[in-house]
């Protein structure tokens, strides 16, 4: 009997044995599965996507509407952005590389017009209530088509202010000062009729270029001082906004937004792509 006992405990502990490798070899594939495919996603993400740092405040509201003073720089807010200049569309924010134009610095805007589209910037009438104003509004013909989009931007930092810009008078309409001289006095363009306004200057955007401003209108140098850029000096469009995220200046968990949005981007952006694409 005693030596029955002694052999059931042998093959006993045996077996428990055997199990706890097998446990311990299955939680050690699981953990090297693991750190490989985090390995590989954040390999694939770092070849397509950047954490960007913004600085400035040409992009307010939107980007930096409270920035802080990290190291001689207005900064607070930052984006990742994915790598590309092709997968770009009305409304987008983008940064372009202006190093080509001896800038040495890339900047941070709202794409607004393609190649082809047809542009102008002028004051309508707008009905509100008790309220008959006029104020600046982009509009855009895209190209291949005929109608006139009057665009109402409510991300910018506020119409009033913009309107505050004196309007250059051509014809019966006023347009916008820095627009004008830079695409409608000396450049080739077309009229179209727009209700309301009346005949309307409108600049058509070359081949392989875009146009674009910043959210903050009177204080941005965008396309409207340097002229359109070639879609080939977009780096890339921002798929995520993250605020406060620069400094432990801006916020004591700065660094939870980043980790954040980075598994919400690696989530959306790739794995539910590959699970719902194959």
């Amino acid at each position: 009997m005693l030596e029955e006992q002694r052999l059931y405990q042998y093959y006993k502990d045996e077996k428990e044995g055997k199990i706890s490798q097998r446990v311990l070899i299955w939680c050690l594939v699981i953990l090297v599965v693991f750190y490989v495919l985090l390995f590989i996603t954040n390999s694939w993400f770092q070849n397509n996507y950047r954490y960007v740092t913004i600085n400035g405040t040409s992009m307010q509201p939107t980007l930096n509407p409270n920035p802080v003073n990290i190291n001689g720089n207005d900064v607070q807010d930052a984006v990742y952005i994915k790598l590309t200049s092709e997968d770009i569309t009305y409304g987008d924010i983008i940064i372009i590389d202006k190093s080509t134009y001896n800038y040495n610095t890339s900047v941070i805007k709202r794409l607004l017009a393609l190649d082809g589209d047809q542009i102008s910037i002028a004051k309508v009438h707008v009905v509100q209530g008790n309220d008959n104003y006029t104020e600046y509004r982009f509009m855009r013909i895209k190209e291949g088509s005929s109608e006139i989009e009057i665009v109402y931007e409510d991300y910018i930092a506020g119409y009033g202010i913009w309107n505050s810009y004196v309007p250059i008078l051509d014809n019966e309409v006023y347009y916008e000062p820095y627009f004008y001289r830079m695409f409608l006095e000396d450049s080739q363009t077309t009229t179209h009729y727009v209700e309301g306004v009346g005949n309307v200057k409108f600049y058509t955007v070359m081949p392989g270029q875009i146009f674009y401003m910043g959210d903050n209108r009177t204080g941005s140098t965008d396309a409207r001082w340097t002229g359109t850029d070639s879609q080939e000096n977009v780096i890339g469009r921002v798929v995520s906004i993250v605020h406060n995220s620069t400094s432990i200046q801006n916020s004591l968990f700065w660094w939870t937004g980043r980790i954040k949005e980075y598994f919400a981007i690696v989530f959306d952006e790739i794995i539910k792509y590959f699970a719902w694409t194959y």
